[in-house]
């Protein structure tokens, strides 16, 4: 049985929504309930939620909408970031001007969410509740894709107009009511031990620090497992690993800061300039990247692919071509720095590894003292074609 979130009257609230509307599909019950004691905090300017309008357009129409769901909603304070749409994932320090410790309850887009700016806002969230050491209770919110084992909810059956009210001051995102709604009375008919309840948010209570913690992994060198068959397999698909040779560093900089994130390019550039960045190529368009020696000689990653390229084993033989350059130098070890549950489980096939516990820190200080070797954002170099 699902646990029911109750709002006390000493309640101070966080909603946090990576797009203006999402605060009212996925967490209208704060705003309804009990908005008198929320705070709302937008992170994008929703810039590209129109593929018809100009981002400039659109961004202006989102924040009219909002500011009128607001007027409406009455908060205790609402504050717009206006990150530019689908970016979020390359400003990881986004939410260090919010103070979590301020909040007891704090809603939070889903951290798997298919939306990337989803998944970075929570990430985002996450990192900094933890670093702030904030003691509020976190519940991840749903839109359009259904958690897999809620584990708290609110009876909105009374309040669903309420809920469309809001939903329509957005009306340039024309699907959105139909979706939520839907969404909300789906999980309605699941809560049979009560049937008065027809619509119904569900939640997914987490733990920040766990959301946002990512270990360092020492990898064992010594133990490399390496599988030819599989660039093989690769080139047969006419995907080509390469090495990244001067001529073509700032496009694959670029390539890296457009899909992935600034900090990555920045440590990718290091790594070209002292030690090795491989590209994964097919008819002349980058589709992954993954170096080593970065921060340090002995270091691997960062490393990632692009949606389209994924489940393809790129991400493999690319990690393997970093720990074979990284033993050919002499190192019996090597340090991948936050790594992700789905990179671990491709590092551990490839070496033996040891988890460093509690290693954040030690990392987000050498992220602080990056240096950003390229400030030039010039987008006149086509980095997509790379020969």
């Amino acid at each position: 049985m699902r646990e029911r979130i109750v709002f006390q009257e000493d309640d101070r609230i966080a909603v946090i929504a990576p797009h203006p509307d999402d605060e009212c599909l996925g967490a209208a019950a704060a705003l309804i309930l009990a908005p008198e004691r929320t705070d709302i905090y937008v992170l994008t300017d929703g810039s590209h939620g129109n593929p018809e309008l100009s981002t400039e357009e659109e961004a202006r129409i989102r924040r009219a909408q909002f500011e009128a769901e607001m007027e409406e909603v009455k908060p205790r304070a609402w504050e717009w970031l206006g990150y530019e749409d689908t970016t979020l994932s390359k400003h990881p320090d986004a939410a260090d001007g919010i103070d979590f410790t301020r909040y007891t309850k704090i809603f939070l887009p889903w951290n798997k969410s298919p939306h990337p700016d989803h998944r970075a806002a929570a990430l985002i969230c996450c990192k900094a509740i933890r670093r702030q050491k904030a003691q509020a209770e976190c519940f991840m919110y749903e839109i359009s894709t259904p958690f897999y084992r809620p584990t708290h909810c609110i009876d909105i059956t009374e309040y669903t107009e309420s809920k469309r009210r809001l939903i329509r001051f957005h009306a340039d995102q024309s699907e959105q009511e139909e979706i939520s709604l839907s969404m909300n009375l789906l999980r309605g008919s699941q809560m049979l031990s009560d049937p008065k309840c027809k619509y119904a948010e569900c939640y997914l209570k987490v733990e920040a620090r766990k959301i946002a913690y990512n270990p360092d992994l020492i990898a064992k060198l010594y133990t490399l497992r390496e599988d030819p068959m599989l660039e093989a397999s690769l080139e047969e698909k006419g995907i080509r690993i390469k090495r990244v040779m001067p001529p073509d560093f700032m496009k694959v900089y670029r390539f890296i800061s457009d899909n992935f994130a600034d900090s990555w390019a920045d440590e990718a550039y290091a790594a070209m300039m002292r030690g090795v960045c491989y590209v994964a190529v097919r008819d002349g368009k980058m589709l992954a990247f993954g170096c080593a020696g970065s921060f340090a000689p002995d270091y691997a990653g960062p490393g990632g692919t692009i949606p389209e390229a994924r489940g393809m084993g790129i991400n493999t033989v690319i990690v393997q071509k970093s720990f074979r350059y990284l033993k050919e130098q002499g190192f019996q070890y090597a340090v991948n720095g936050s790594v992700s549950p789905e990179a671990q489980k491709i590092v551990e096939k490839i070496v033996d590894v040891v988890v460093v516990e509690n290693s954040e820190d030690a990392y987000w200080n050498l992220l602080r003292r990056k240096k950003r070797y390229h400030e030039d954002k010039s987008k006149s170099i086509d980095y997509h074609s790379y020969i």
